[in-house]
């Protein structure tokens, strides 16, 4: 069986099958579902509802932000260095058993401790964004690494970023609607969080299944923490792209998990309308338009003359757009802006791909895929970000004076102000700062070509290897 799996993937040209692809993209229900829900509502939770103080939460996010970082590369480097011939898989194996785990740390976070001894709150909030992530990254970071490792095809990768993405807004989409007007701390919320939990070990499950881990990248040498380490940071393509994708993670942590006062904004803004349903409207299929846009460039103009091109429009979008809202009467085109930004903000699709260029080019180098200890130095380095933002936006909406739990009438009119200075003047300069990176990326044009062409006759030496092996052991036999 060995050798004709081998052969059909050499033949395939690092083509994805079906079961792969579909398989693959199936992880994002999952995904979609504890890690957007989590980024969604956490903030909203402890911050909102349970009204802990602004510095314990600060306090707690900067704890969050070591434990975020650090568990990234050991997670990668137990992955890399998990036992093939005693567990029969590196990845796979942490998805099918990890999960159920993943998705109990889900629930943790949304049955208090206490609702009035902010000491308790405070170590309720701090255990359970730790667990919640350290299984996350587990989980995560595997499911990630296995894409790179089926196909180096960059079209294939895009196309699998991109079904999974649909895959997962047609589940996550009408969930968004039910539950952002939801109370986190209710019982309905609670039971959702329950079934939604139960769905994704089941999901999960099936990625495991659908999926399957190269056969000639599991004779690769495995290489030490510190070995992996030093090798990262010797890649200049991974090191400057760890700008961009550390900007990206702070756009992302603050495009949903602040959600609750953009509504209390758009409400102020455009009273009487359904907020929920047009911002998700414009954040998911808008978002999706300007992906579908990208992807179609992707062949003419490169990955990287796309992101700044497109980036550039967002940039001085968000930013033209918040001068122009600072007048109360021209607040109302704040919806046309949201438009043009989200969907310029489409080059987002190439946010992992791009990572796995680094990792591709760390193969050619020293012979190894090693996507779990990349993927979670990474991490290391770029998920403070995921704390960062809301720090800076805490400390934003104290500075103006917002009021914690309060509704629409009780907030302040320079609480309306620290809103819109998180949403586009501080997310513009961030996203000016990522492209500042993408500038002097280096795997384009004629050296991303030859750095394909080198990786594909890497590849074809260890199908030949591995497939040669298989032979003279039956032979022996």
């Amino acid at each position: 069986m060995l050798p004709m799996v081998i052969e059909m993937e050499s033949a395939g040209l690092e083509k994805l099958s079906r079961r792969n692809l579909w398989g693959w993209a199936l992880g994002s229900i999952p995904t979609g579902l504890l890690a957007y829900i989590f980024s969604l509502k956490y903030v909203e939770y402890f911050y909102n509802n349970l009204a802990l103080a602004p510095l314990y939460f600060i306090i707690g996010q900067a704890i969050y932000l070591v434990v975020n970082a650090v568990n990234d590369p050991l997670a990668g480097q137990l992955s890399d260095r998990t036992s093939r011939k005693r567990w029969g898989s590196r990845r796979l194996i942490y998805i099918k058993y990890g999960g159920p785990i993943w998705a109990w740390t889900f629930l943790l976070v949304w049955f208090p401790w206490s609702f009035n001894n902010q000491i308790v709150i405070f170590i309720h909030y701090v255990v359970s964004l730790c667990a919640f992530d350290t299984m996350l990254t587990i989980v995560l970071l595997v499911w990630l690494a296995v894409l790179p490792e089926m196909t180096m095809d960059i079209d294939e990768r895009n196309k699998a970023q991109f079904i999974a993405g649909v895959m997962g807004t047609i589940v996550v989409l009408p969930v968004f609607i039910v539950i952002a007007a939801m109370r986190p701390d209710s019982e309905g919320f609670r039971f959702l969080m329950i079934l939604f939990a139960v769905i994704s070990m089941v999901f999960l499950e099936l990625t495991a299944h659908f999926c399957h881990e190269r056969p000639e990248f599991q004779s690769d040498r495995v290489y030490s923490l510190k070995e992996s380490v030093k090798a990262t940071f010797k890649s200049k393509t991974f090191l400057v792209y760890v700008g961009f994708y550390f900007c990206q993670n702070f756009l992302s942590t603050l495009g949903l998990s602040y959600f609750f006062i953009y509504m209390l904004l758009l409400q102020k803004v455009t009273p009487g309308l359904n907020v929920v349903l047009f911002f998700f409207v414009i954040y998911f299929i808008v978002g999706y338009a300007g992906n579908i846009v990208c992807m179609k460039l992707q062949r003419k103009w490169g990955l990287r003359r796309i992101i700044l091109r497109f980036g550039v429009v967002r940039v001085v979008g968000s930013i033209v757009l918040f001068l122009i809202i600072l007048v109360p009467i021209f607040e109302p085109l704040i919806w046309y802006g949201l438009v043009v930004v989200t969907f310029f903000g489409g080059y987002g699709i190439f946010q992992i791909p791009m990572q796995y260029l680094a990792i591709d080019e760390d193969e050619i180098l020293c012979g190894s895929r090693r996507e779990g200890m990349f993927i979670g130095v990474m991490a290391l380095l770029t998920k403070p970000a995921n704390s960062l933002g809301p720090i800076i936006a805490t400390m934003i909406l104290t500075t103006f004076g917002y009021i914690q739990g309060g509704a629409l009438a009780v907030q302040p009119e320079s609480a309306f102000l620290g809103i819109k200075i998180i949403w586009l003047l501080v997310s513009g300069i961030v996203a000016s700062l990522g492209l500042v990176s993408i500038y002097y990326y280096p795997l384009h044009g004629e050296k991303l070509d030859e750095m394909q062409r080198k990786l594909t006759e890497l590849h074809k030496r260890k199908r030949e290897a591995v497939l040669g092996q298989v032979q003279s052991a039956k032979g022996s036999s």
